[in-house]
């Protein structure tokens, strides 16, 4: 690490979270690279104690969850561990939905920051969770990311999403916007928006690399695949290795060898959701992703007659997931729509015991096409989304076999000109030339099996990659 590096790293990065915030983060952070490394049984013991406090607060305080065990005559003494969660439903994204308030802790626990998300259904979550469990997400996000090289003070180049611009300009939010800048310099993050890739955007992109010199960069799944092909085929490379960390769409292996080739062999896949943060990442063995045991229980279910099993080693099935520090807005057994593959068993070749994921299923945003022929990640309209959660029920877009766009909403009560207007914003600026139709509807069509897409590209060319294996529906569709 170069002197800036090292003293942003060392001084001036645990001044802030420390001295000045009075953050545990760093201290938890230390925490979980000392606990990575003890036996699985120990690691078993760590998440059992962590569910055990869960359960007796939330029977204690969330009226959701308390209803829930008497309706079953439990109480949380009869959940022995992790391994007899089952015991409890699986909690969908729809009841999650419905039950916000219930969900709520009463006692013991107070929502600090809330959140919302559209998913992969289009319809927002709004949900919560107090200061104490971001400081262990943030912790938990910087150890998995610690294992590509990521750390405070690297220059890090991140191709990701950007957030919408408010429709009206206030004075805290251009403060706000000064203050993120600032902070990004001092810690050396060059942020550019991923959403257009055309080559003009990719051009840019290699131009910032050459001139930043990144040590690292995180990135989308599609739109680094994109990146990586645009320098492969016009034979761009002139940097040595970048360790690149994929996230938000599952890496096919098509797209992890364009990669390798464009930025050297250390490529690293997390697995993560805006609910709960990390839940999975890679470390240097390549050989799986490794679950966030130490702050989460991950499942892999599969539902069958009537009932449900865990999944085998090798086994696609349905996520399920326990967040063991969110206490004031708790999700218990929730299953957040995606598939994943149980991973193999026992001690990991970097010589860790935690368990760990194989492939993610249902993890590929449909790309759109704009006027000029770039492709459009969809996740575009997610994000804009999930930022006027109050005003739009659900959503669903449809990219027409002509390439125009149609942009279904099932408005609430608040939908007006300023919310529209945030919307023209971000079709004019990822799809210009493409003509968009904006429509208020009551209802919103759904597949044969009842599930609703989000991104739908009419007559589509399947995504490259696709060889590897067919892409499935996130809801077990294929």
């Amino acid at each position: 690490m170069d002197p800036y590096g090292w003293l942003f790293a060392h001084a001036l990065h645990p001044a802030w979270e420390r001295g000045l915030r009075g953050r545990p983060t760093l201290a938890y952070l230390r925490y979980l690279r000392e606990t990575e490394w003890r036996p699985a049984a120990e690691l078993e013991n760590i998440q059992g104690r962590g569910l055990r406090r869960l359960l007796d607060h939330a029977y204690a305080n969330v009226p959701f969850y308390r209803s829930r065990f008497e309706r079953l005559g439990l109480t949380p003494a009869d959940i022995g561990g992790p391994r007899e969660l089952g015991r409890l439903p699986i909690l969908g994204r729809e009841e999650a939905r419905e039950h916000v308030d219930a969900r709520t802790a009463t006692a013991g626990a107070t929502v600090d920051i809330r959140k919302s998300t559209s998913g992969t259904m289009g319809r927002p979550l709004v949900f919560g969770y107090e200061r104490d469990s971001e400081h262990w997400r943030q912790a938990m996000k910087m150890r998995g990311y610690g294992w590509a090289g990521y750390a405070p003070g690297v220059r890090s180049l991140h191709y990701w999403g950007a957030a919408p611009a408010p429709a009206v300009r206030t004075s805290a939010s251009r403060f706000k916007a000064l203050k993120v800048r600032a902070d990004r310099r001092l810690r050396r993050e060059t942020y550019i928006d991923c959403g257009r890739r055309g080559p003009d955007e990719l051009r840019h992109v290699v131009d910032v690399i050459r001139r930043e010199r990144p040590e690292i960069i995180v990135c989308y799944s599609q739109a680094g695949a994109d990146l990586a092909r645009f320098v492969n085929d016009n034979r761009l490379r002139a940097w040595g290795t970048i360790p690149v960390i994929c996230g938000a769409e599952r890496l096919l292996m098509a797209d992890r060898a364009a990669l390798e080739e464009a930025f050297g062999p250390a490529v690293f896949e997390t697995y993560g959701s805006r609910e709960v943060m990390l839940m999975a990442s890679e470390c240097s063995a390549h050989a799986g992703m490794h679950v966030s045991m130490e702050t989460l229980v991950v499942e892999v279910v599969v539902r069958e007659g009537g009932g449900e099993r865990p999944a085998r080693v090798g086994e696609m099935g349905e996520v399920v997931v326990t967040d063991l520090t969110n206490l004031a807005m708790p999700f218990i057994r929730y299953a957040n729509g995606d598939l994943a593959v149980v991973g193999d068993a026992g001690r990991c070749p970097c010589g860790r015991e935690i368990p760990r994921l194989g492939a993610i299923e249902g993890r590929v945003t449909e790309t759109m096409i704009d006027a000029t022929g770039a492709r459009v990640n969809g996740l575009v309209f997610n994000v804009v989304i999930a930022h006027v959660a109050h005003a739009i029920r659900q959503f669903q877009v449809v990219q027409h076999r002509d390439r125009s766009v149609t942009l279904r909403l099932i408005p609430t009560g608040t939908f007006d000109r300023e919310v529209e207007e945030v919307l023209r914003k971000t079709w004019l600026q990822y799809l210009p030339g493409t003509p968009v139709l904006l429509e208020l509807v009551r209802e919103l069509p759904t597949m044969a099996s009842g599930k609703r897409q989000v991104v739908v590209v009419e007559a589509a060319s399947p995504p490259q990659g696709a060889a590897d294996g067919p892409l499935r529906d996130p809801h077990g569709v294929a």
